[in-house]
């Protein structure tokens, strides 16, 4: 069965339903959930590498959860379903924080047109007990001063950790595309979760 979601005018008022084929062809306007999972006693954000057997960006670095709010579906029951699916964890809303609606720039490529609000929550957690699902590849730690450098400052490439502890590079084009979110959303939250996050993001 065909996927549907919630589809909205400019305006943001409800108008009715499409499959997420349609809305993705089409581009039209529909809301998603994110939740940016972070540690509690540091300043490290964890991510997931998408299963190279996805349709749509395999392989690439991305939030830890991301995903559409099917039709009907509050946010709430959204992000709590899809961290679910994506990284094994069962939670509950008390657990995470809502850090508000982002609405993100257009993002158009052949085939695929994307115009969407995500609607941001944070998970705060040390060593998560993640359990990927089929979608995800694997979970990476990132310090927030790295990608801080890659959102923010234009850095080419950042260090990344598996989670047995390896270090390698993750290259600027190896991410999916959330513009801006980081910025307006994550980062003010990490500065008063971290004071010693300093105005430059070390």
């Amino acid at each position: 069965m065909e996927e549907l979601l919630d589809i909205y005018d400019e305006s943001w008022n409800h108008i009715g339903t499409a499959s997420r084929r349609d809305v993705h062809e089409k581009g039209l306007l529909h809301q998603v959930v994110h939740c940016w999972v972070i540690a509690e006693t540091e300043p490290v954000i964890y991510f997931q590498q998408r299963a190279h057997t996805k349709k749509d960006f395999p392989g690439y670095y991305d939030l830890a959860c991301g995903g559409h709010i099917d039709a009907g579906e509050t946010p709430q029951t959204a992000v709590l379903r899809e961290i679910q699916e994506e990284t094994g964890l069962r939670l509950t809303q008390r657990q995470l924080i809502p850090l508000g609606k982002y609405r993100a720039p257009d993002f158009k490529i052949p085939g695929y047109y994307d115009r969407e609000t995500s609607n941001v929550f944070v998970l705060r957690q040390d060593h998560p007990d993640f359990s990927p699902g089929e979608e995800v590849g694997r979970i990476v730690r990132i310090l927030a001063s790295e990608f801080y450098h890659m959102e923010v400052d234009g850095a080419e490439k950042i260090r990344a950790e598996t989670e047995n502890g390896e270090q390698f590079t993750i290259h600027r084009n190896e991410w999916c595309c959330h513009d801006g979110e980081f910025q307006a959303k994550v980062l003010p939250y990490l500065r008063t979760a971290f004071p010693e996050f300093a105005a430059g993001g070390d």
